[in-house]
Parts: structure tokens; C-alpha cells; sequence
């Protein structure tokens, strides 16, 4: 751990460590079936990725490695891989939901020449509605369209969606062609569950497929603690991963403060801390160098 992350460390000592955990456990347990929507109605989640996506350049590089490709069409468009670990029902429970789930992706996706948005929802939480099978691959291909354009000139890629139960590293690895783009794990909390459950994952993810990986977390304090946890799993592959941005607020983050139903202050000293639950109130990423 850096000097950064070992003041991280430092300071949740004095905040008292063993209280903050056990306020964020109990909080992380009364949202979990909330929906990640702020007072407006906009999702932050959708709004999370496409902020990530114009950080890390996704898109741009997707586009352009399709344009260079040997035999590529003029006609043709790319596609984009996005996995979402830890998935439930935020991301949807059938494809059409899903794809409103995820609007502001596939505009961003298309005005950067991306003509599908490929999305893999993995996860012991994912639920599909009746009729929907899961490890099947479903095409949503009605493209929105602009209000002030014809309706049949598109405004946003084509969605491709999967759903799979389950954790992610004990699935099939993907081939080199199949493996996402970016990865995606909201509120994920990996500084709460043993090692064994996130680890794994993290590492086949970041080191095995090259490719980024967002956390989010209801708070900075625990995105720091996401970020000790997650130098602990890696830490054997210092010299190949990198931080794009660590643990800091998210400036997609919801508005609205989550209703615990309980006294933050029988856990934490609320004066010293005022952390309030939001959904994907902080952030970080982290991918191989190079």
C-alpha cells in the first residue's frame, strides 16, 4: 500500500475502525433491495458508466481499434463489452428494461461510432423475469431515436444482454475477443467479504483480461477501505497494475441520502463524520499498466 493509502488507514483508526464498519454493514443492509435512483429519476448508475466510459477513452479506443481491424466494413460499426459484477436487479430483469438501464451509454456509444453496447450481468443477486432464461444471449435492437430526427435514424446503439447467477471467476473465461472492455461493480462493499469472494475475480478481471475495472461505494471512506482491500488481493502484481483514479468522489453520484431507519451516532461520531449513504457516492478504477 502506498503512503496515500497507509494515511487512509491511519486515519480510520482514529476515527474509531471497528465502529465505522459496523455502521456501514448494518446501512449496506438496509438499501440493498433499494433501487439506485436519486430524487429526479435519473439513474445514477447509467450516468456513473458513461462518465467512466469518456474517462478511460473506451469508447474512442472500441471505435478505433474496429476501424483498423483487417477486413473491417465501412459500413459496420463496433461494439462495446461491458461486464457488471455483483449485478441485480439496478441493471434490469429483462432485456428491455436493461436497455432502458443503460440509455446514456448506448448514446454515448453510438455518437462514438459504437453500434451495440454487449452487456454481461453476473452475479449470485442477478434476477430475470419470467420467461427470461439466463446464459442467453438477448438482442434489443429497436435503437432510440432523437425526438427532433426522423424516427427511423438512430440516437443509440443496439443493447446485447446476458444474465448468469453465479460468480464470475468460477465462469468460463472468456476467449480474447469476448473479454469486456470495462468492468463495472457498484457498491460493492469487497473491504466486507472475505477475500476468497472478491479476489478472484478481481484478479482474473484486471490481470488475466486486461481490462479496467470501476468500484463504487455508498461512501468515501469505504471506497478507501475498497481500495486497501483490493491492493491487499493485487498485491503480488504491484509492478503491473495501476490506479487510473483512486478512491474519490463521484460527480455522478445520486442525490439522494439514503433513509437508514437507525442512529448513525450508536455506531459513529456523526460530528467527526458525516458520511451519508448515497448510491455510488464514491469511486475508483483500477487496470494493468500499459
Amino acid at each position: 500500500v502506498d503512503g496515500r493509502g497507509r494515511r487512509r488507514s491511519r486515519r480510520r483508526r482514529e476515527r474509531g475502525e471497528g465502529g465505522f464498519s459496523l455502521y456501514l454493514l448494518r446501512a449496506r443492509a438496509r438499501v440493498r433491495g433499494a433501487m439506485g435512483m436519486d430524487a429526479h429519476g435519473e439513474a445514477t448508475r447509467d450516468r456513473t458508466m458513461v462518465h467512466a466510459l469518456r474517462r478511460l477513452g473506451t469508447l474512442e479506443t472500441v471505435a478505433r481499434a474496429h476501424d483498423a481491424a483487417p477486413g473491417a466494413s465501412v459500413d459496420a460499426r463496433a461494439t462495446i463489452r461491458v461486464l457488471c459484477l455483483g449485478a441485480d436487479r439496478h441493471e434490469g430483469t429483462n432485456p428491455r428494461a436493461t436497455a432502458r438501464a443503460f440509455v446514456g451509454v448506448r448514446e454515448a456509444a453510438w455518437r462514438a461510432g459504437v453500434e451495440t453496447v454487449s452487456v454481461l450481468c453476473v452475479g449470485p443477486n442477478v434476477k430475470v423475469d419470467d420467461g427470461v432464461d439466463l446464459n442467453v444471449a438477448y438482442d434489443v435492437r429497436d435503437r432510440m431515436s432523437s425526438s427532433s430526427l426522423s424516427s427511423d435514424v438512430p440516437s443509440g446503439a443496439a443493447l446485447r444482454v446476458e444474465y448468469r447467477t453465479g460468480l464470475y471467476h468460477d465462469e468460463a473465461p472468456p476467449t480474447l475477443e469476448e473479454a469486456p472492455d470495462v468492468a463495472f461493480a457498484f457498491n460493492a462493499g469487497v473491504w466486507g467479504y472475505d477475500p476468497s469472494d472478491w479476489a478472484p475475480t478481481i484478479e482474473r478481471v484486471v490481470i488475466d483480461e486486461r481490462t479496467p475495472l470501476v468500484v463504487t461505494s455508498y461512501t468515501l471512506l469505504e471506497a478507501e477501505s475498497d481500495e486497501d482491500a483490493m491492493r491487499s488481493s493485487l498485491s503480488e502484481f504491484d509492478d503491473k497494475v495501476k490506479w487510473v483514479w483512486q478512491a474519490e468522489m463521484n460527480p455522478s453520484q445520486s442525490t439522494e441520502v439514503r433513509d437508514l431507519g437507525f442512529d448513525r451516532s450508536d455506531y459513529i461520531d456523526s460530528e467527526k463524520d458525516s458520511s451519508e449513504l448515497k448510491e455510488n457516492s464514491a469511486w475508483q478504477c483500477v487496470a494493468v499498466r500499459g
